[in-house]
């Protein structure tokens, strides 16, 4: 009797299982996934606008980075062509309201189903920047009234800079090349996180200034996450490192540390059909 219970009990938890309603995955309604062929080096990922995401020669790498929420170096693994072939994107969702916190969950669908993209996380200890502002160093520029462009995602992107020139500035967000970082109106944990992705490693703030800034910074792409970039033919080689350059220009340093760090791991990823 308590055999045929417990049988009976094992059939029902296994009926229960089978007819629980799997979690629905938040997707696009419609999108198109295509090679870009253009064999020119600029992309641009737009934030979401009206239900609508777009994105024009992305590499696989920063479309991951993006979906996952975290840094490129914070990715390891995948394919050759991970962060060298790039893809136009046009998707739509069903909520002409999407944000980005609601794009990443759709994104990582679109590129498990297109890609067959297979991920994993861990968490190790790694080697970090902490930016610290020395007592009676800070050269800090403050914020300029009109020194800076205002951006919005429902506004078309500036046209590009003539030859030799960059494009305006952006509040509360930056312009960088491979050995220039411009930004206005910016907090010190944008910077931050502006100079994580300049040298690959993650950038800690500990100067406890609140305040916000503008930042206009020439250095030498030796030594940071930029160097296999081709700086534009006039600028300038004389540039120090960049740490020197924060140093001298704006009397921040960066110290070497360690912490935890949270990294994604790509098992596997394939090209897409066109469609």
């Amino acid at each position: 009797m308590t055999k045929r219970a417990g049988v009976s009990s094992a059939l029902v938890l296994l009926i229960a299982a089978i007819a629980a309603p799997q979690e629905k995955r938040s997707e696009f309604e419609v999108a198109s996934v295509k090679p870009n062929t253009s064999g020119n080096m600029m992309v641009m990922i737009r934030p979401p606008a009206g239900g609508r995401f777009t994105a024009t020669n992305a590499r696989l790498k920063m479309l991951v980075a993006l979906a996952y929420n975290v840094r490129n170096f914070e990715i390891s693994g995948g394919p050759g062509w991970l962060d060298t072939d790039g893809f136009d994107i046009e998707a739509k969702a069903s909520d002409p309201k999407l944000n980005l916190d609601g794009l990443r969950p759709m994104l990582q669908s679109l590129l498990e189903d297109r890609f067959q993209l297979k991920v994993r996380r861990e968490t190790r200890e790694v080697p970090v920047y902490a930016i610290t502002l020395p007592k009676g160093t800070s050269k800090l520029p403050e914020a300029k009234e009109g020194g800076c462009r205002e951006m919005s995602p429902d506004k078309p992107p500036p046209p590009p800079p003539a030859p030799g020139q960059f494009p305006p500035t952006p509040c509360g967000g930056f312009f960088m090349g491979p050995n220039h970082l411009e930004g206005g109106r910016i907090s010190m944990t944008q910077f931050a996180n502006a100079l994580t992705n300049i040298l690959g490693k993650p950038v800690i703030d500990k100067t406890s200034f609140t305040g916000t800034f503008d930042v206009k910074l020439d250095f030498a792409p030796e030594g940071t996450a930029l160097a296999g970039v081709r700086p534009p033919e006039n600028s300038d080689t004389s540039s120090p490192n960049i740490f020197t350059a924060l140093q001298d220009s704006l009397g921040v340093k960066l110290e070497s540390t360690k912490g935890p760090g949270n990294m994604l791991y790509i098992d596997h990823a394939e090209k897409p059909s066109e469609n």
